[in-house]
């Protein structure tokens, strides 16, 4: 078996299908009717905004008949047959798009169509190599992969419109996450933070709740088909991380940042604001349609418990909330205790 690493344009590989230079191969791939729109859409709007995607594969026989190379696509059908189809205007871009919501091939401007039609698709050419060889090929590099998380997995499994509501959210607060030290980069990498997101829906939808897999679950097949509360939920959400980024800038990197602190954060301040199923018999905190009472103080007040759990104050205080933060950290007890503590510091 030999590789040859190759480029082509998005422009040339739709030129090779044309003339049946290349042709895909099925036998090694899901079925091109996989993908649903907003998955098209998302991977469309990758290559507008020009951020690599993986490479794809190519084998390569000689056509007897026709005296010339034939090439098969065993690995990319998706990618190929999404650029395919946006080309011929079969769908229009969807709210998984910033810039280009509602937009087909033929309604961009003449430069970006020409940037999607130039841009480059790393390519693997296999040659000489028998059908063994390429399954051998596969069963390999999949041999090296790691096992997929159960966030990973719930990416893959479901397509509706709650996975790509969290994917939306993911790719405009990640980095605000990473920056105040809620999650790593590494933790971000494996989608921690798609996990941590619909965390905060749960607890629009259900209030304060154990975290468990099944949980987590849930909300996707709950939302998959129809979402009618993505609007509220955008909003609430939003309105917190915008909190993050101003009001409380002052707690980033502190222990009030620490994931588990964080979604105990979320769960007061939301109740304060806007109310969350069972939050005020949980927390004892009316909604009052505003999140602070006395900016400065409720700083203070939040900088303090940071600072007990930091240093593992259990005699001071706040021992109660210092507790619930050095065990059991996702479970119903621990979470209300920390969002009661959080509460106070708001009034």
């Amino acid at each position: 078996m030999k590789i040859m690493h190759s480029q082509f344009t998005i422009s040339e590989i739709r030129d090779m299908l044309d003339r049946k230079d290349l042709v895909v191969n099925t036998t090694y791939q899901r079925s091109p009717n996989i993908w649903p729109p907003n998955a098209k859409s998302y991977f469309i709007d990758t290559i507008l905004e020009g951020y690599p995607f993986p490479k794809v594969y190519f084998y390569e026989t000689y056509d007897d008949k026709r005296k010339k190379p034939k090439r098969e696509s065993v690995d990319g059908q998706q990618r190929i047959t999404s650029c395919i189809s946006f080309l011929n205007n079969e769908f229009s871009l969807s709210s998984t798009s910033k810039r280009f919501t509602g937009l087909h091939f033929e309604d961009l401007s003449d430069e970006d169509q020409r940037g999607f039609l130039m841009m480059p698709v790393q390519v693997d050419i296999i040659l000489s190599a028998e059908r063994s060889e390429l399954l051998e090929m596969f069963r390999r590099i999949n041999a090296y992969t790691a096992p997929l998380n159960p966030a990973e997995k719930r990416h893959a499994e479901f397509q509706g419109k709650f996975k790509w509501f969290v994917n939306e959210l993911a790719d405009e607060f990640s980095p605000l996450m990473e920056e105040y030290g809620i999650l790593t980069s590494k933790q971000i990498l494996r989608m921690a933070d798609t996990e941590f997101l619909t965390e905060l829906c749960i607890i629009l939808d259900r209030g304060i709740v154990n975290k468990d897999q099944r949980g987590l679950s849930a909300i996707y097949k709950k939302f998959d088909v129809e979402f009618a509360q993505e609007a509220d939920y955008r909003s609430k959400i939003s309105d917190f991380f915008e909190q993050l980024r101003t009001t409380l800038n002052p707690l980033r990197q502190t222990f009030m940042m620490k994931s588990y602190a964080v979604h105990s954060l979320f769960c007061a301040l939301t109740q304060r604001k806007y109310g969350i199923p069972g939050g005020e018999q949980s927390l004892g905190i009316h909604t009052d349609g505003f999140y602070f009472v006395d900016v400065q103080q409720t700083l203070s007040n939040l900088r303090q418990l940071a600072d007990a759990h930091e240093t593992q104050d259990v005699d001071g205080q706040f021992k109660a909330y210092v507790e619930a933060c050095l065990s059991t950290t996702h479970r119903i007890a621990q979470r209300t205790t920390r969002s009661r503590a959080i509460a106070r510091a708001l009034a």
